[in-house]
């Protein structure tokens, strides 16, 4: 059976609709969430057969402004329910294969994991002494994956060409900017399966972090990497920036620098420890 096959499962769509059912989110353009709910499983029903004959086009993204805290907006996209639903069947069947290649240092958006826990392992890296930080953001992570390389590293992840058919559709849906040269660039930051896609594209810098020996601590475009001294946290901010620019993105100039661990230093939400160690 494949991916999408599974994924249109009766059961699996049942997990998903249960994780779905409270939104008052509209069904689809034409259909609203009363009309929805008074012809709930002819609705479900047809969902179902459109993706698997084929027929299945996804509903045109929502766009709403948000006010960031710098007093600028930010367009944030949205999902009809009829594409949540589809994403999430599939996310509830892709999410088991993702979980078993990501490294234990990522995570965001991953089941059983919070921000506590990352917290929590920044805090013990920095009382063991690997109190040097180079205190990372990637510049507009979201608008800036590149969809080619995605899609080659999608394509090595899910072995179902109608899945990876009807997931390119989506994707063209959230480019948020193409250079002269073809580039498509950004991701939907709202769609349901964005998240596991962020975490498969950073899976590499992970990965390469892990291999050179760097730790890190990494919630999504935010990150730590952890040095016992400060040339060794030079080098190690050289080496992502260096690996970052290769996958296409970029560090941001303002929010990324070496630094000391101390309560100025602000991670998740939370001050970091004071470094306990004599400075050399």
């Amino acid at each position: 059976m494949s991916i999408l096959e599974t994924a249109m499962q009766p059961d699996i769509l049942d997990k998903a609709w249960n994780l779905l059912k409270t939104e008052h989110t509209p069904w689809s353009v034409t259909v609203d969430r009363d009309q929805l709910q008074r012809n709930l499983m002819r609705h479900l029903l047809t969902c179902r057969e459109d993706v698997l004959s084929g027929r299945y086009q996804p509903e045109p993204l929502r766009q709403f402004a948000m006010t960031k805290p710098d007093g600028k907006q930010r367009i944030i996209s949205a999902q009809y329910l009829r594409d949540k639903l589809v994403q999430r069947a599939l996310l509830i069947v892709l999410e088991p294969n993702a979980e078993a290649i990501f490294h234990h240092d990522s995570y965001a958006y991953r089941r059983g994991r919070s921000v506590k826990m990352a917290l929590d392992k920044t805090k013990e890296r920095v009382r063991i002494g690997q109190d040097w930080l180079v205190d990372a953001d990637i510049s507009k992570f979201f608008d800036n994956i590149p969809l080619t390389p995605l899609q080659k590293k999608l394509k090595a992840f899910i072995k179902d060409s109608d899945a990876l058919n009807l997931i390119d559709k989506w994707l063209k849906q959230g480019v948020h900017s193409s250079s002269l040269f073809g580039t498509s660039r950004g991701i939907s930051q709202g769609a349901i399966l964005s998240p596991m896609f962020c975490n498969l594209y950073m899976n590499e810098f992970d990965q390469a972090l892990g291999n050179a020996h760097i730790p890190f601590v990494r919630f999504a475009d935010d990150f730590l990497l952890f040095a016992t001294d400060q040339g060794k946290a030079e080098k190690a901010l050289v080496f992502a920036r260096k690996k970052l620019n290769d996958m296409g993105l970029t560090l941001h100039p303002e929010k990324t620098r070496v630094i000391r661990s101390n309560r100025r230093v602000i991670f998740l939400g939370e001050p970091l420890p004071e470094a306990r160690r004599v400075a050399a």
